[in-house]
């Protein structure tokens, strides 16, 4: 009869452990399914995520960078009103460069560079310094058809009837009126886009 009981016991013990075996087991192939369903719907989500985000991102980047290069377009023409502006015609180079009125009294010259580029170039006896010799007062050239080497020096450039052009602007090493050159160089740097044959 003991022994009846002590099997019934042990049956009952091999009984509970493979059952929970069979628990545990169940459980850890539902955990290992478990994870890859939720990585599956992760990657469906994060696939949705980055695709939004960069439909988000294209349809910005179109937006964006244009008003940015459209501002300073608008910025560098719109600021340049007909009636603030006065020309001047330079015959040997045939053309018109247009500067802000008030600026003051000038005078140009067309040269040549030593590689036989033409330029010219403007100055005002207003600017003149004492610390380089043999200064003019020059502010700032035209050069027509700058070279590679010249278009590293240029602040503008622009095309007219085919021709390049680039506006050099003079440093403030000689004037002794730094502020009075920078109105000089403002008044042929606004509205230099302008720029036409005579």
């Amino acid at each position: 009869m003991v022994q009846m009981i002590g099997r019934k016991k042990l049956i009952a013990a091999v009984s509970v452990i493979v059952a929970l075996v069979l628990i545990i087991s169940v459980f850890a192939i539902a955990k290992t399914l478990l994870p890859s369903k939720s990585a599956d719907s992760s990657e469906t989500s994060s696939k949705d995520a980055p695709s939004t985000s960069d439909e988000d991102n294209d349809t910005n980047a179109p937006v964006s960078p244009s008003p940015d290069t459209t501002v300073p377009e608008v910025a560098t023409e719109s600021p340049v009103d007909p009636s603030t502006v006065a020309t001047v015609d330079i015959e040997p180079v045939t053309l018109t460069v247009s500067y802000s009125k008030g600026v003051g009294g000038f005078d140009f010259e067309v040269l040549r560079t030593p590689s036989g580029t033409r330029y010219v170039q403007f100055s005002s006896p207003k600017l003149v310094g004492t610390k380089c010799t043999d200064d003019k007062g020059a502010f700032a050239s035209i050069i027509e058809k700058p070279t590679a080497d010249e278009s590293t020096t240029l602040a503008k450039t622009t095309t007219v009837d085919g021709t390049a052009y680039g506006l050099s602007l003079a440093e403030s090493t000689c004037t002794s009126n730094s502020d009075l050159l920078k109105q000089y160089q403002d008044a042929f740097s606004k509205p230099f886009s302008l720029l036409k044959k005579t």
